[in-house]
């Protein structure tokens, strides 16, 4: 299954259904064993995806939710300004982290892009460590769920998303390039090697399959796909695709799974691929801009 979030709907694109209208998907949990699937709607709600509906779970009481991440009965909420919160399934009772708000060299963390640091993104990784992406402040872990806290990327990285795969291996887009780790996200490699430039906005990964969105910045006219082996130069996924994107393609907008790969774009166009990028497919066009892709 293939779910796509947009500006204004949430649709089930394997089987053409639209699971929910006039809401704004700002991000999609699917934890790495699979089902359920849960939607982060308009910054202040979470819904899980029910079949072909979505059955309200709850409500976190403000607007400015920007990440979400499943752990098992446990909701890893990113807020503006990059705050945290959990929030427990069965009960919908939500906690503030504390710990995360005393980490060290906080208030030395700059946006700018905005004027508080972002929640970019958040991963659980197959054995329960949680990384949190925040944007600009670094890559933060934790192995006894937001109890304490480790920097394992620095803020001057600058990262936008990072993703978590099979058998402790994670990955993340940064502006300086892709990062990997396969120790959980305890230590970290760095390339750009392969790309047109070294900007790099969403990851995904697919076992031992890496893909990576590249482009020159920011503001840039030219953001294209790559795929390539961990540790191996990235090659640009080409066939079926344009030459490149006249903007980025953005966190939250990748996802790879099974020999799988899709994006979805800011001009409402998604491309898949079957055979692990080697080539693309328009699955979807004329949709609101895409906010959130996964398999599931």
């Amino acid at each position: 299954m293939l779910i796509v979030g947009t500006s204004e709907h949430l649709e089930d694109l394997d089987r053409e259904y639209t699971i929910g209208e006039d809401l704004f998907v700002t991000a999609v949990a699917v934890a790495l064993s699979g089902p359920p699937v849960f939607a982060l709607l308009d910054g202040e709600r979470i819904a899980r995806v029910d079949g072909l509906e979505l059955a309200p779970v709850v409500g976190l009481g403000t607007a400015d939710a920007q990440a979400l991440a499943a752990d098992g009965a446990t909701f890893i909420v990113g807020r503006a300004g990059a705050h945290l919160v959990t929030v427990d399934v069965a009960s919908g009772s939500i906690a503030e982290l504390s710990s995360f708000d005393a980490v060290a060299g906080r208030d030395d963390w700059e946006n700018p892009a905005g004027p508080t640091p972002d929640l970019r993104s958040l991963a659980v990784t197959r054995d329960g460590t949680w990384l949190v992406n925040v944007h600009v402040g670094g890559v933060w872990r934790s192995t006894d769920r937001g109890a304490t806290w480790s920097c394992v990327v620095p803020p001057e990285a600058d990262v936008h998303e990072v993703v978590a795969g099979s058998d402790g291996v994670v990955a993340a887009a940064a502006a300086g390039g892709f990062g990997w780790s396969r120790d959980d996200g305890l230590t970290w490699e760095w390339t750009a090697e392969g790309l047109h430039a070294p900007y790099c906005r969403a990851a995904a990964l697919d076992g031992e399959a890496a893909f990576v969105t590249a482009s020159t910045g920011p503001s840039t006219r030219d953001g294209r796909v790559y795929r390539a082996r961990l540790g191996a130069a990235f090659e640009q996924c080409r066939a079926g695709l344009p030459e490149s994107f006249p903007f980025n393609v953005d966190t939250g907008c990748l996802a790879a799974h099974g020999g799988q790969v899709a994006f979805g774009t800011r001009d409402g166009h998604v491309f898949r691929s079957s055979d692990g990028g080697a080539t693309f497919a328009l699955a979807a066009e004329r949709m609101r801009p895409v906010q959130a892709v996964r398999f599931v």
